[in-house]
């Protein structure tokens, strides 16, 4: 079975996140949550495990995905076809007992939480919008229903939205959050994305949508659970690897998010196998020189990295993108990363202002650490990936 890069992992390529699963079905009892956390951690493929499980736990659970959506009516018209009628009537009569253990658990949503998203900004009136009355049909159908609603790329749908019509984009954040705070509401969300949404929000001052929701950071893998998916996919490609030498790819990669982790493993297979033939030997166990061959070669392919640069380009206006862009370059430069003021300094040139260049510093530093660029949350910020890292000290370091 080939190494899965990239895409959503599920059946047996999805990998621990035990105490994840754990923690968000507990949390989902009484909360909606917005799953945020770096790009490359396996978000997606987390809601996918959710909705596998949802059914053992009493909840019908339907992953929508709306980065294609481009308004507010297709966004309620999707979650609407996702879920017909006779899909929850199935449900009910299947499950009805877990359905009763579910709504004997359940907990009134509450409207302020420590952790939420966002602050307590008191929210305005909005004039209705012309796809009110789909809206409110929509709820009215599900909110007394035990189904989970996991709305996956919902920051994509977001920006899009956002940049054509903010009011409009406004308005449906706030009817959303109406209806998560309905009393006696049987349904669940659970928002994700690729790119960060606190970013997005704070970006255009809407933090205060979201901050009925528990907001679940999804950190990269711990230790033993990089070594143990390694162990088991280098042994599903028929390479046997010592403890040593999946410990010494875990080093390599720095930051052990599930894609770069079997990234790094599918190369070093295919090193491997090319040394192999160099060689004429037939034995099939990896090598730490295949392992930095590996490293090396994914380094020389461009196109695995320069959608990272990408992103920023098509993303960002000036000023905000130069400045971003200069961040990196700087803390490419330092294996041990730099600090905060070091950044300011190097930042004069770009904004002499003192005040405005710390307030740009830590919108780009929001940014980068939701998208999965940097680790801010220590003295020295640093690039989580050391491929990602290495790659932009090679071609963007200027």
């Amino acid at each position: 079975m080939p190494i899965r890069l990239g895409n959503k992992a599920d059946g047996d390529d999805f990998f621990d996140r035990v105490s994840e699963r754990d923690d968000l079905w507990r949390i989902l009892e009484a909360n909606h949550v917005v799953l945020s956390g770096a790009r490359r951690l396996g978000k997606t493929s987390l809601l996918q495990r959710l909705a596998d499980e949802a059914s053992g736990k009493g909840l019908l659970a339907v992953l929508v995905d709306v980065e294609g959506i481009n308004n507010p009516a297709s966004f309620f018209d999707a979650i609407d076809k996702a879920l017909p009628d006779e899909s929850i009537r199935a449900h009910l009569r299947a499950m009805a007992d877990r359905v009763g253990d579910w709504l004997a658990r359940l907990k009134k949503v509450e409207v302020k939480i420590p952790g939420g998203v966002g602050g307590g900004v008191e929210l305005q009136p909005l004039p209705a919008p012309p796809w009110r009355n789909t809206a409110q049909a929509v709820q009215q159908r599900l909110s007394p229903t035990p189904v989970l609603l996991l709305i996956d790329e919902v920051s994509v749908f977001l920006k899009k939205l956002l940049d054509r019509d903010a009011a409009e984009a406004e308005s449906l954040l706030a009817g959303l959050r109406t209806w998560r705070q309905q009393s006696g509401l049987a349904c669940r969300f659970l928002f994700s994305g690729s790119i960060g949404l606190n970013a997005l929000l704070a970006r255009y001052r809407l933090t205060t949508y979201f901050n009925d929701c528990h907001d679940f950071r999804l950190g990269p893998f711990k230790r033993p659970a990089a070594l143990a998916m390694l162990g088991e996919q280098a042994q599903r490609e028929n390479w046997a690897a010592s403890e040593d030498v999946l410990a010494h790819l875990c080093q390599r990669t720095g930051w052990l998010s599930p894609y770069y982790l079997n990234l790094l493993l599918n190369a070093s297979c295919e090193a491997a196998r090319d040394r192999g033939e160099e060689t004429g030997s037939s034995e099939r166990r990896l090598q730490f020189s295949d392992v930095d061959d590996a490293y090396d070669r994914l380094l020389a392919t461009r196109s695995r990295f320069i959608h990272w640069r990408q992103r920023l380009e098509r993303d960002l206006d000036e000023p905000q993108r130069s400045f971003t862009l200069a961040i990196l370059a700087a803390v490419a430069r330092a294996d041990d990363g730099v600090t905060r003021r070091q950044l300011l300094a190097r930042l004069t040139r770009l904004e002499a202002d003192a005040d405005q260049r710390a307030d740009r510093l830590e919108q780009a530093l929001l940014l980068l650490d939701e998208d999965g660029y940097l680790d801010i949350n220590s003295e020295r910020i640093r690039f989580l990936s050391f491929l990602l890292r290495d790659y932009w000290r090679r071609n963007h370091e200027r």
